[in-house]
């Protein structure tokens, strides 16, 4: 699979992934890659900013968040791999993708940042 195809693999196998609550009208997922081993967790919106962390249950979307991430790699002029990714998930079936090359914190969660991190979550458009 190519880049793209991997991305919309990875967006669908989220869904089937991971737990989100009734009404549920985005889920905002941030992947992470340190050594080659892969990670990822985020949240669940419903439409009046209600939300519930989430992440993946099963191996698979890992899987493909590391296939996306060689083959992006391979695909860049410079060979220079992405540290993070955002990726947004609408129940509307939009999706939204940003990666981070510079700074491997930039949406990093943790417990001194986890308010700040809802709001913005929260306030992302797909």
């Amino acid at each position: 699979m190519n880049q793209d195809e991997l991305l919309v693999a990875l967006c669908k196998t989220l869904l089937a992934e991971t737990e989100r609550q009734p009404g549920w009208s985005r889920l905002i997922m941030v992947g992470e890659m340190d050594g080659g081993s892969a990670g990822m967790a985020g949240y669940s919106f419903d439409l009046s900013g209600q939300w519930k962390a989430t992440s993946p249950r099963g191996g698979e979307s890992l899987d493909l968040l590391e296939q996306l991430h060689e083959a992006m790699t391979a695909a860049s002029p410079t060979g220079r791999p992405w540290l993070a990714c955002l990726l947004r998930i609408g129940s509307n079936g939009e999706v939204g993708a940003d990666f981070e090359y510079d700074d491997a914190e930039r949406w990093a969660i943790n417990p001194r940042n986890l308010a700040q991190r809802i709001a913005e979550f929260a306030a992302m458009p797909v």
